[in-house]
């Protein structure tokens, strides 16, 4: 179940056990502030910075990696593109699920104005991820064959020593460490 629907259904059911007269007055900015804090903090959900820490991981194994200057150079570039794009898709999918959160604690909110908010911040959501795609695909094209198996494999193993699964985290990484078809950042 995506992040948004498991957040949306914590919000309905937390509503609905507080009482009749705080139920009818409007939710607040603060009051929805502290739900995306709490939403944020969701065990299962997704993390958005495994690109970032792709990208940084394959600048601090340049060496081992024998980039070149120009290589190196444009993963630089991509990563800095992706931050700055990530923001901007960050902010729109908060700003997206902060437009669900009032149309919920809204009486007067039609199901079907509902139900089109959380498919905007889905959407939303699903642009930050293709963002995120983009960005590795990006990275992986400028490194040859080689050394992208040889990073991935870096990679992996510097991941499953922190302890923490890749399904887990929402890694895929394919069995044949020469095969670069397949990268999910979440």
């Amino acid at each position: 179940m995506p992040h948004l629907h498991r957040f949306l259904i914590a919000v309905v059911v937390l509503g609905g056990l507080t009482s009749p007269a705080l139920s009818a007055d409007p939710v607040s900015e603060g009051q929805l502030e502290r739900l995306m804090d709490m939403a944020s903090q969701m065990p299962d959900r997704p993390d958005h910075d495994y690109v970032t820490n792709s990208l940084q991981a394959m600048l601090r194994q340049s060496r081992e990696l024998n980039l070149s200057q120009q290589q190196t150079e444009k993963i630089k570039t991509i990563a800095d593109q992706y931050e700055r794009t990530k923001r901007d898709r960050e902010s729109a999918y908060k700003r997206s699920e902060m437009e669900a959160l009032k149309l919920i604690h809204d009486s007067r909110s039609s199901l079907f104005s509902i139900e089109s908010a959380v498919q905007k911040a889905d959407q939303e959501h699903s642009k930050l991820r293709m963002t995120g795609i983009k960005a590795l695909r990006e990275a992986r094209d400028v490194l040859r064959p080689e050394q992208y198996g040889q990073w991935r494999q870096d990679h992996a193993g510097e991941q499953l020593a922190k302890g923490a699964p890749h399904q887990e985290r929402g890694e895929q990484y394919d069995a044949d460490p020469g095969d670069a078809g397949r990268l999910a950042p979440h």
